[in-house]
């Protein structure tokens, strides 16, 4: 059992301090979806001092020392995510990165939805790759033993904060959307569903249905969700997270108890597989209601899978990350940089994910930068976890792109950033756009301020 970080609130410390349960990580991992990261190899620091033949002092006091950089995570729900972050560096690179010290991606390791694995996988990226930033980190089910792993190393982690890592340690996992797991505060953007079913001005006609997977990060959104919802006055009918991460091949019984609900609005809190599953059977089932998910939003994908674009066509995606459809300088700048690297243009949410993640390590790079002096030698794994729990903002270098964090506020309460579409066939309509209205503590009923967190 580790021990978790003070600072973290006590309900959150409560759900993830400690080990996922074994049960969450046995079995077959069952791949759902053809989507695979492409891992790319690199060679570590240590590598270079041995090829090279010179004490590792001497590399450090080049300018050239690369920035070593890996991720960590679920491939299958985060199609395209190495991709993304490939595309995200390309520039810094090409521009001749840190003063010199360009970014070297070892890859993104899949940690086939073990808690086990991905702590491992961690390990292997501090102990043998020697990252200086594990990145991007994406994962349904990284335990408070990874982020406890990686405090204790020294080494930021940067990604989508939507598991225990980041919740249990706040100073040193740092989300490009703000937190996504914390219970108590969550973000405004459910007001998007207000404006789908027309229901601004009667909130209390929307009966909402949340479902999640059986693990905690997902009993957490599920909660903190439907706190929002209900903050909105909307009536909640149904709460469960009772789907099992992996292996589940009958959606029908979840379907049935949404509809026994008298659910006319279903949110999914799952995955990409079994949110096309849930959505497949609640339509075969007779649902006439609004279904929403946050991960299916696969453009340039679904013309070549007929039975997905079927079975997701009329649902609604809540994206938490711009998307191709903004038309912002920011989201046309990140399909030129994905042409760039030879990868199709299309800002999937693993391409997102990863996107946005290179993004911000290279602001939390330059910025460290400035507090070390100028000199990129002193710009180390400490140096950048100083520099952004010390006060770092975090600003869109183009227009149109995640939207401002304030640090270390970012690392406790979400943006409140999303923008609405919906699935038309096998492309994907703007309904709300790209919008960051913030945040709201569930308890106290108010808009929290994103600068301070309170």
């Amino acid at each position: 059992m580790t021990k978790c970080d003070s600072n973290v609130h006590q309900e959150i410390a409560q759900q993830f301090c400690g080990d996922q349960p074994e049960e969450l990580v046995q079995g077959e991992i069952v791949r759902k979806r053809s989507m695979l990261a492409v891992g790319l190899a690199g060679a570590t620091v240590a590598g270079l001092v041995a090829s090279v033949g010179v004490s590792s002092s001497a590399i450090a006091a080049t300018s050239s020392t690369p920035i070593v950089v890996g991720g960590d995570g679920d491939i299958a729900i985060a199609g395209g995510i190495a991709q993304g972050f490939q595309a995200g560096i390309y520039r810094f690179n090409k521009a001749g990165g840190l003063d010199g010290r360009k970014i070297q991606f070892t890859g993104f390791l899949d940690d086939g939805f073990s808690a086990n694995t991905n702590l491992t996988n961690a390990q292997q990226l501090v102990q043998n790759q020697h990252v200086m930033v594990v990145a991007p980190m994406s994962s349904e089910v990284a335990s408070a033993s990874t982020g406890a792993f990686l405090a204790q190393s020294k080494v930021p982690f940067i990604g989508w904060s939507v598991n225990a890592a980041f919740e249990t340690q706040p100073n040193w996992g740092f989300g490009i959307n703000g937190s996504q797991g914390n219970p108590v505060v969550q973000n405004l953007t459910v007001n998007q569903i207000l404006d789908i079913t027309n229901n601004v001005n009667t909130p209390s006609k929307v009966k909402i249905a949340y479902i999640a997977e059986n693990i905690p990060g997902g009993i957490i959104s599920n909660k903190a969700l439907a706190g929002t919802a209900k903050y909105a006055k909307m009536t909640v009918v149904y709460q469960e997270a009772p789907i099992p991460v992996i292996g589940t091949t009958n959606y029908a019984p979840y379907a049935q108890a949404i509809i026994g609900s008298g659910a006319n609005v279903a949110f999914e809190t799952l995955d990409s597989a079994d949110a096309i599953g849930l959505a497949a059977a609640l339509k075969s089932a007779g649902f006439k209601g609004k279904i929403i998910n946050g991960v299916t939003y696969f453009p340039g994908e679904l013309a070549s899978q007929p039975s997905e674009a079927a079975a997701l066509n009329g649902v609604y995606v809540e994206n938490e990350f711009p998307a191709d459809e903004n038309l912002t300088a920011a989201t046309k700048q990140a399909q030129k940089d994905l042409a760039s690297v030879g990868s199709p243009p299309y800002l999937t949410s693993g391409v997102s994910v990863g996107y946005w993640s290179a993004i911000l390590l290279e602001q939390m790079l330059k910025a460290t930068l400035k507090n070390v002096g100028g000199d990129p030698n002193k710009v180390t794994s400490a140096a950048i976890q100083k520099t952004v729990v010390g006060g770092f903002t975090y600003s869109d270098p183009i227009a149109g792109g995640i939207g401002t964090e304030y640090f270390p506020a970012a690392s406790t309460i979400p943006t409140g950033c999303g923008t609405m579409l919906l699935t038309t066939g096998t492309t994907f309509k703007q309904e709300v756009p790209y919008q960051c209205p913030g945040a709201v503590n569930v308890v106290t009923k108010k808009v929290v301020n994103q600068k301070t967190g309170k």
